[in-house]
Protein backbone atom coordinates (compact mmCIF):
# COMPACT_ATOMS: atom_id res chain seq x y z
CA UNK A 1 0.00 0.00 0.00
CA UNK A 2 1.21 3.57 -1.19
CA UNK A 3 0.56 6.79 1.00
CA UNK A 4 1.11 9.76 -0.78
CA UNK A 5 1.52 13.34 1.34
CA UNK A 6 0.90 16.98 0.39
CA UNK A 7 2.18 19.25 2.38
CA UNK A 8 0.11 22.90 1.26
CA UNK A 9 -0.33 26.50 1.84
CA UNK A 10 -2.20 28.75 -0.34
CA UNK A 11 -1.89 26.24 -3.31
CA UNK A 12 -5.20 26.60 -4.89
CA UNK A 13 -3.11 27.43 -8.75
CA UNK A 14 -0.89 24.59 -8.19
CA UNK A 15 -2.40 21.82 -6.14
CA UNK A 16 -5.21 20.50 -8.93
CA UNK A 17 -2.40 19.42 -11.20
CA UNK A 18 -0.38 18.15 -8.29
CA UNK A 19 -3.21 15.64 -6.52
CA UNK A 20 -4.20 14.58 -10.64
CA UNK A 21 -0.73 12.97 -10.67
CA UNK A 22 -0.81 10.64 -7.64
CA UNK A 23 -4.69 9.92 -7.67
CA UNK A 24 -3.70 6.32 -8.25
CA UNK A 25 -2.53 6.22 -4.64
CA UNK A 26 -4.16 4.09 -2.11
CA UNK A 27 -3.90 7.04 0.29
CA UNK A 28 -3.55 10.62 -0.17
CA UNK A 29 -2.53 12.87 3.04
CA UNK A 30 -3.07 16.10 3.01
CA UNK A 31 -1.23 18.44 5.40
CA UNK A 32 -2.43 21.77 5.52
CA UNK A 33 -0.24 25.02 7.22
CA UNK A 34 -3.14 27.44 7.49
CA UNK A 35 -4.28 28.43 3.61
CA UNK A 36 -6.96 30.74 3.44
CA UNK A 37 -7.21 30.28 -0.56
CA UNK A 38 -9.20 28.08 -2.20
CA UNK A 39 -6.40 25.00 -1.92
CA UNK A 40 -8.56 22.69 0.83
CA UNK A 41 -11.83 23.16 -1.33
CA UNK A 42 -9.78 22.17 -4.42
CA UNK A 43 -8.11 18.70 -2.77
CA UNK A 44 -11.67 17.25 -0.97
CA UNK A 45 -11.65 16.35 -4.05
CA UNK A 46 -9.41 13.70 -4.00
CA UNK A 47 -8.95 12.91 -0.16
CA UNK A 48 -10.91 13.38 3.30
CA UNK A 49 -7.76 12.62 4.70
CA UNK A 50 -7.18 16.42 5.08
CA UNK A 51 -5.13 17.63 8.32
CA UNK A 52 -4.06 21.10 9.34
CA UNK A 53 -1.06 21.80 11.29
CA UNK A 54 0.77 25.47 11.45
CA UNK A 55 4.16 25.39 12.20
CA UNK A 56 7.56 27.10 11.08
CA UNK A 57 9.54 23.68 11.03
CA UNK A 58 9.45 21.72 7.79
CA UNK A 59 10.74 18.80 9.23
CA UNK A 60 7.73 18.99 12.03
CA UNK A 61 5.36 19.22 9.21
CA UNK A 62 6.97 16.21 7.70
CA UNK A 63 6.74 14.00 10.71
CA UNK A 64 3.16 14.75 11.58
CA UNK A 65 1.90 14.03 8.26
CA UNK A 66 3.75 10.72 8.51
CA UNK A 67 2.10 9.27 11.74
CA UNK A 68 -1.16 10.13 9.72
CA UNK A 69 -0.28 7.88 7.13
CA UNK A 70 -0.90 4.05 6.56
CA UNK A 71 1.19 2.89 3.99
CA UNK A 72 3.56 0.15 3.58
CA UNK A 73 5.45 2.81 2.00
CA UNK A 74 5.06 6.81 2.01
CA UNK A 75 5.98 9.51 -0.90
CA UNK A 76 6.07 12.90 -0.55
CA UNK A 77 5.35 15.25 -3.45
CA UNK A 78 5.57 18.94 -3.02
CA UNK A 79 2.15 21.17 -4.43
CA UNK A 80 4.60 22.55 -7.50
CA UNK A 81 5.70 18.89 -8.15
CA UNK A 82 3.95 16.32 -10.42
CA UNK A 83 4.79 12.39 -10.62
CA UNK A 84 4.87 11.80 -14.55
CA UNK A 85 3.13 8.41 -15.56
CA UNK A 86 7.01 7.13 -16.52
CA UNK A 87 7.67 7.26 -12.50
CA UNK A 88 4.17 6.15 -11.21
CA UNK A 89 4.79 2.88 -13.15
CA UNK A 90 8.47 2.45 -11.68
CA UNK A 91 7.57 3.24 -8.21
CA UNK A 92 4.58 0.68 -8.44
CA UNK A 93 7.15 -1.64 -9.55
CA UNK A 94 9.32 -0.94 -6.87
CA UNK A 95 6.82 -1.20 -3.75
CA UNK A 96 6.12 -4.80 -4.39
CA UNK A 97 9.86 -5.84 -4.74
CA UNK A 98 12.59 -4.30 -3.27
CA UNK A 99 15.97 -4.60 -1.16
CA UNK A 100 15.86 -0.70 -0.40
CA UNK A 101 14.32 1.45 2.41
CA UNK A 102 14.14 4.86 0.43
CA UNK A 103 14.91 5.85 -2.37
CA UNK A 104 15.68 9.59 -4.09
CA UNK A 105 14.16 10.86 -6.95
CA UNK A 106 15.51 12.89 -8.92
CA UNK A 107 13.95 16.63 -10.36
CA UNK A 108 13.32 18.03 -13.90
CA UNK A 109 12.97 21.69 -12.25
CA UNK A 110 11.34 24.26 -14.49
CA UNK A 111 12.53 27.61 -13.91
CA UNK A 112 10.61 30.56 -15.13
CA UNK A 113 9.50 28.61 -17.53
CA UNK A 114 11.97 26.54 -19.13
CA UNK A 115 13.76 23.16 -17.60
CA UNK A 116 17.36 24.05 -16.16
CA UNK A 117 19.75 21.19 -16.10
CA UNK A 118 22.59 23.80 -15.15
CA UNK A 119 25.00 22.88 -11.72
CA UNK A 120 22.52 21.82 -9.11
CA UNK A 121 19.20 21.65 -11.27
CA UNK A 122 20.46 18.10 -12.41
CA UNK A 123 19.78 15.56 -11.19
CA UNK A 124 18.56 17.51 -7.82
CA UNK A 125 18.23 13.92 -5.80
CA UNK A 126 15.90 14.27 -3.58
CA UNK A 127 14.85 11.29 -0.86
CA UNK A 128 10.51 10.89 -1.02
CA UNK A 129 10.16 7.76 -1.42
CA UNK A 130 10.18 5.73 2.20
CA UNK A 131 9.54 2.34 3.32
CA UNK A 132 7.73 3.12 6.58
CA UNK A 133 9.24 -0.02 8.71
CA UNK A 134 12.70 1.62 8.08
CA UNK A 135 11.93 4.98 8.51
CA UNK A 136 13.05 7.14 11.78
CA UNK A 137 12.29 10.74 11.59
CA UNK A 138 12.47 14.24 9.60
CA UNK A 139 15.47 16.59 10.37
CA UNK A 140 16.01 20.57 9.87
CA UNK A 141 13.44 23.42 9.91
CA UNK A 142 14.52 24.39 6.20
CA UNK A 143 16.88 22.08 3.90
CA UNK A 144 14.93 19.09 5.69
CA UNK A 145 16.44 15.80 5.33
CA UNK A 146 14.88 12.24 5.81
CA UNK A 147 16.24 9.52 8.62
CA UNK A 148 16.17 5.92 8.11
CA UNK A 149 17.67 2.56 8.59
CA UNK A 150 19.02 0.62 5.67
CA UNK A 151 20.04 1.16 1.94
CA UNK A 152 19.38 4.21 -0.04
CA UNK A 153 18.18 3.16 -3.87
CA UNK A 154 17.46 5.68 -6.95
CA UNK A 155 14.90 5.84 -9.14
CA UNK A 156 15.63 6.34 -13.18
CA UNK A 157 12.34 8.35 -13.89
CA UNK A 158 11.83 11.88 -12.30
CA UNK A 159 9.22 14.38 -11.08
CA UNK A 160 8.61 16.98 -12.34
CA UNK A 161 9.38 20.52 -10.72
CA UNK A 162 7.61 23.84 -11.26
CA UNK A 163 9.74 25.95 -9.10
CA UNK A 164 10.58 29.86 -9.47
CA UNK A 165 7.23 30.40 -11.27
CA UNK A 166 7.24 34.45 -11.26
CA UNK A 167 9.48 36.94 -9.45
CA UNK A 168 6.37 37.75 -7.00
CA UNK A 169 6.53 33.38 -5.82
CA UNK A 170 10.92 33.64 -5.48
CA UNK A 171 10.71 36.52 -3.34
CA UNK A 172 7.51 35.76 -1.01
CA UNK A 173 9.40 32.59 -0.34
CA UNK A 174 13.10 34.13 0.42
CA UNK A 175 11.24 36.24 2.54
CA UNK A 176 9.59 33.56 4.40
CA UNK A 177 12.93 31.07 4.58
CA UNK A 178 14.93 34.41 6.03
CA UNK A 179 13.02 34.68 8.78
CA UNK A 180 13.51 30.52 9.81
CA UNK A 181 17.15 31.01 8.62
CA UNK A 182 18.19 34.25 10.51
CA UNK A 183 16.35 33.37 13.51
CA UNK A 184 18.93 29.87 13.32
CA UNK A 185 21.99 32.12 12.88
CA UNK A 186 20.94 33.94 16.49
CA UNK A 187 20.64 30.72 18.27
CA UNK A 188 23.84 29.80 17.70
CA UNK A 189 25.24 33.24 18.16
CA UNK A 190 26.15 34.10 14.99
CA UNK A 191 28.87 37.01 14.72
CA UNK A 192 27.26 40.81 14.59
CA UNK A 193 27.13 41.59 11.19
CA UNK A 194 28.83 44.86 10.38
CA UNK A 195 29.29 46.90 7.08
CA UNK A 196 32.62 44.61 5.36
CA UNK A 197 30.70 41.02 6.64
CA UNK A 198 27.93 42.30 4.40
CA UNK A 199 30.09 43.31 1.71
CA UNK A 200 31.72 39.59 2.14
CA UNK A 201 28.40 38.06 2.23
CA UNK A 202 27.68 39.05 -1.34
CA UNK A 203 30.70 38.72 -2.98
CA UNK A 204 30.86 35.65 -1.72
CA UNK A 205 27.45 34.64 -2.75
CA UNK A 206 27.73 35.78 -5.85
CA UNK A 207 31.18 33.78 -6.72
CA UNK A 208 29.15 30.40 -4.99
CA UNK A 209 25.94 31.29 -6.98
CA UNK A 210 27.83 32.02 -10.39
CA UNK A 211 30.60 30.03 -10.40
CA UNK A 212 30.65 27.25 -8.30
CA UNK A 213 26.75 26.31 -8.92
CA UNK A 214 27.79 27.30 -12.48
CA UNK A 215 24.30 29.46 -12.75
CA UNK A 216 26.68 32.15 -14.76
CA UNK A 217 26.94 29.41 -17.21
CA UNK A 218 23.02 28.71 -17.59
CA UNK A 219 22.14 31.57 -19.89
CA UNK A 220 19.66 34.04 -19.10
CA UNK A 221 17.91 32.03 -16.61
CA UNK A 222 21.20 30.89 -15.01
CA UNK A 223 22.60 34.99 -14.35
CA UNK A 224 18.79 36.01 -12.99
CA UNK A 225 18.69 33.20 -10.61
CA UNK A 226 21.94 33.56 -9.59
CA UNK A 227 21.17 37.06 -8.92
CA UNK A 228 17.71 36.01 -6.80
CA UNK A 229 19.89 33.40 -4.86
CA UNK A 230 22.12 35.82 -3.64
CA UNK A 231 19.59 38.44 -2.68
CA UNK A 232 18.17 35.57 -0.72
CA UNK A 233 20.94 34.78 0.69
CA UNK A 234 21.64 38.74 1.30
CA UNK A 235 17.93 39.33 3.06
CA UNK A 236 18.66 36.31 5.75
CA UNK A 237 21.74 38.46 6.78
CA UNK A 238 19.64 41.80 6.73
CA UNK A 239 16.80 40.27 8.64
CA UNK A 240 20.28 38.76 10.97
CA UNK A 241 20.92 42.42 11.52
CA UNK A 242 17.71 43.49 12.42
CA UNK A 243 17.25 40.51 14.83
CA UNK A 244 20.39 41.44 16.61
CA UNK A 245 19.81 45.27 17.15
CA UNK A 246 18.90 46.45 20.91
CA UNK A 247 15.43 47.62 19.70
CA UNK A 248 13.39 46.51 17.32
CA UNK A 249 12.97 49.18 13.95
CA UNK A 250 9.03 49.33 15.41
CA UNK A 251 9.93 50.36 18.28
CA UNK A 252 12.61 52.89 17.24
CA UNK A 253 10.00 54.42 14.74
CA UNK A 254 7.64 54.65 17.76
CA UNK A 255 10.24 56.55 19.67
CA UNK A 256 10.59 58.97 16.97
CA UNK A 257 7.20 59.66 16.56
CA UNK A 258 6.76 60.18 20.43
CA UNK A 259 9.38 62.31 20.26
CA UNK A 260 8.05 64.54 17.35
CA UNK A 261 4.67 64.53 19.64
CA UNK A 262 6.47 65.84 22.42
CA UNK A 263 8.21 68.55 20.67
CA UNK A 264 6.19 69.95 18.42
CA UNK A 265 7.79 68.53 15.12
CA UNK A 266 10.82 70.53 15.59
CA UNK A 267 13.51 67.88 13.67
Amino acid sequence: MLSVIVITKNEQDRIKVCLESVKWADEIIILDNGSTDKTLEIAKNYTDKIFRFENQDYAAFRNKAFGKSSGDWVLYVDPDERVSSFLKNEIEELINDSSYSAYAISRKNIIFGREVTYGPFWPDWVIRLIKRSDFINWVGEVHEYVQFKGKLGYTKNSLIHLTHRDLDQIVSKSLEWSKIEAKQRIDINHPKMSALRFIRILFSSIFFQGIIKRGFFGGTIGVMDSILQTFSTFMTYVRLWQFQQPKTLKEIYDDIDEQLLKNGFRY
